[in-house]
């Protein structure tokens, strides 16, 4: 509560990119991206992060054009560590390459000329999805550089998170770690009651919704809030009114290809009739509108002797 009596928002939806870095991507809510990355990589006491900068990222130019559904936030930690954390609402083609190339990308920048190779940073890519993308059930899955047998890791310098929005499921928050609570947080769905007592039980989440209250009751920001969740939205109805016209063409398609194949093979059956009859070849051909020299194929193939 702000105030003791006035409830917070709970109209948003945190993975609009905007808002996302708003709440997420400013020093002076800095604690809140630590909080975050912490739970996710699922580090306490004396080995969590203790101070994170942002990197000065140019956008690219479709994220530029307001084009992009996608968000990345750079983050270095207190001990060097690149923490990359993208956000992504639309499902795209091959992301598990998509987010390991990035990834390489990042860890190359790390080197600067001349320096050796052991001073490449940890990279960690924290990809933060509004879809289910991978086959498990649970909502966080880590990837990193194993031996066949998984005994033995080659290196820490890699590490790939993915939190799947879409696979989160409720349940008794005291029974919740860190990385439950803000994914239920993200997640939204819980009652007002439930929520208040998520922000209560972990400051971050506190403060992260509050700075969401605050960006939305700001009509400037809003505008651009509710501007850019049309564009999701008429984005998806875009894509689903496509994929519907092409299997409406692809039905379309089959039915025609479908009666040609059904004219071809009466064509067949009355050449062939007639020529086991043992008419005319101009009779057949006349007949069935084939070709001479389809319906010559046609008798060699069964086996009937035509002059």
């Amino acid at each position: 509560m702000i105030g003791g009596d006035f409830m917070r928002t709970r109209d948003f939806n945190a993975l609009n990119d905007l808002l996302f870095k708003f709440v997420f991507g400013h020093e002076e809510r800095k604690a809140v991206t630590l909080s975050f990355i912490n739970a996710t990589l699922q580090l306490e006491g004396t080995n969590a992060f203790t101070d994170l900068h942002f990197a000065d990222r140019a956008l690219e130019a479709e994220e530029a054009e307001g084009k992009n559904s996608v968000l990345d936030l750079l983050c270095i930690t207190n001990d060097g560590t690149q923490v990359n954390i993208e956000v992504q609402i639309q499902n795209r083609q091959n992301m598990a390459q998509r987010s390991l190339y990035y990834w390489a990308k990042l860890y190359q920048s790390s080197l600067r000329k001349s320096m050796a190779y052991d001073t490449l940073r940890r990279t960690v890519a924290i990809n933060l999805l509004a879809y289910s993308f991978l086959p498990q059930e649970s909502f966080h899955n880590v990837y990193s550089l194993y031996d066949s047998a998984m005994t033995h890791r080659l290196t820490d310098d890699i590490e790939l998170h993915f939190l799947e929005l879409s696979k989160v499921r409720r349940q008794d928050l005291r029974n919740m770690r860190r990385l439950d609570k803000w994914m239920a947080f993200l997640n939204n769905k819980l009652s007002n009651e439930e929520m208040e007592e998520l922000a209560m039980s972990e400051a971050a989440i506190g403060t992260a919704w509050d700075a969401i209250d605050d960006y939305l009751q700001d009509m400037r920001r809003r505008r651009r809030y509710e501007a850019r969740e049309k564009y999701e939205h008429d984005y998806v109805s875009d894509m689903q009114g496509s994929r519907e016209e092409g299997r409406k063409e692809g039905r379309k398609e089959g039915r025609k290809e479908g009666r040609k194949e059904g004219l071809r093979l009466g064509a067949q059956r009355t050449a062939l009739n007639l020529l086991r009859m043992n008419l005319p070849m101009e009779t057949v051909v006349t007949a069935s509108g084939l070709s001479e020299e389809d319906v010559r194929a046609l008798a060699q193939e069964h086996g009937i002797a035509v002059s």
